[in-house]
């Protein structure tokens, strides 16, 4: 039996895959891919679970993420310098 954990995985990656897509197909930011889905997920979540529910779902996230760096600050931190000083 699928638990609702591995459920909420196999979503994860179906909707990663799906705004990957979007960005390829239509060319949008993916900042602006992200901005929308972060609301509409916000939206659903709050008509879903209540108001209460959704701000401990987001505060919970926020915790976990916050110190985490971008790809880019990543990829900047590990690159090779350039030319010489």
């Amino acid at each position: 039996m699928t638990t609702k954990n591995e459920m909420a995985e196999q979503a994860a990656e179906v909707i990663g895959a799906m705004l990957l897509r979007l960005h390829s197909e239509t060319g949008l930011p993916l900042d602006c891919i992200l901005a929308g889905a972060h609301a509409q997920v916000i939206t659903m979540m709050t008509t879903t679970l209540g108001g209460p529910m959704t701000a401990h779902c987001c505060e919970q996230a926020a915790e976990r993420v916050r110190a985490l760096p971008s790809l880019e600050a990543v990829s900047l931190a590990f690159a090779e310098p350039a030319g010489r000083a």
